[in-house]
Order: structure tokens, then sequence, then C-alpha cells
């Protein structure tokens, strides 16, 4: 009966190792693609400066910079279209301007991308 009793142990952990082993890594794919769907998104009105800077790994005092605007409080969380309102400027002429932020913060001194 030990015999038996080991063996059912046995196979009962590398059950176990087998369905946590799928669970971890079926969890680091999908993080993976919502990573590689977020980092390729345009940028949308609607989007806060925080958001789209988190999404490009960028501090959000880059993009703040770029575009002209000291944040009204340390965890600015206005869209977008909300801050282009606040400025009397057209949305497509920030968001160009978010976006040219982005590509020369991706270029290194050396001129080649990332």
């Amino acid at each position: 009966m030990g015999e038996t009793w080991r063996r059912t142990l046995a196979v009962g952990l590398a059950f176990v190792v087998a369905i946590t082993g799928t669970f971890v890594f079926a969890y680091r794919a999908g993080r993976r693609v919502r990573h590689i769907r977020t980092e390729n998104e345009p940028i949308h009105a609607w989007m806060s400066i925080p958001f789209i800077a988190h999404a490009h790994h960028l501090p959000a005092s880059v993009l703040f910079q770029a575009i002209g605007v000291h944040p009204q409080e340390p965890r600015d969380r206005r869209s977008v279209r909300h801050i282009a309102h606040d400025l009397n400027r057209p949305v497509p002429d920030l968001i160009a301007q978010l976006q040219r932020a982005i590509d020369a913060a991706a270029q290194p001194p050396g001129g080649h991308p990332r």
C-alpha cells in the first residue's frame, strides 16, 4: 500500500506542477501581448498624459514639458482633449506634438531607434 500511495502522490504533485507552470506561462504571455498592444496604440483624445507616458515608458514630465504644460497637481489626469480645450488649441495638433516628443525620446543620441 505504501508504494501505491507514493506513486499517487508523485503523479498528483506532477499534475499540480504542470498546472501551475501552465498558469504562470499563460499569465506572462498575456501580459506581454497587452504590453505590445498598448505600445502600438495611437494616441487618442481620451487618454491622459500619464497613461500615454506609461504606455511608451517615458516620464510624464517629458510629455508635459513637450506640450508646454505644467501639471495642475502632482497627479494631473486630465485627458488630452481637456488639456487642448484649456490651452485653446486643436486636439490633433496637441496629439501630433505628443507623438513627436515620443518619437524624439525613442531616438538615442546616435540616431538609431531603440
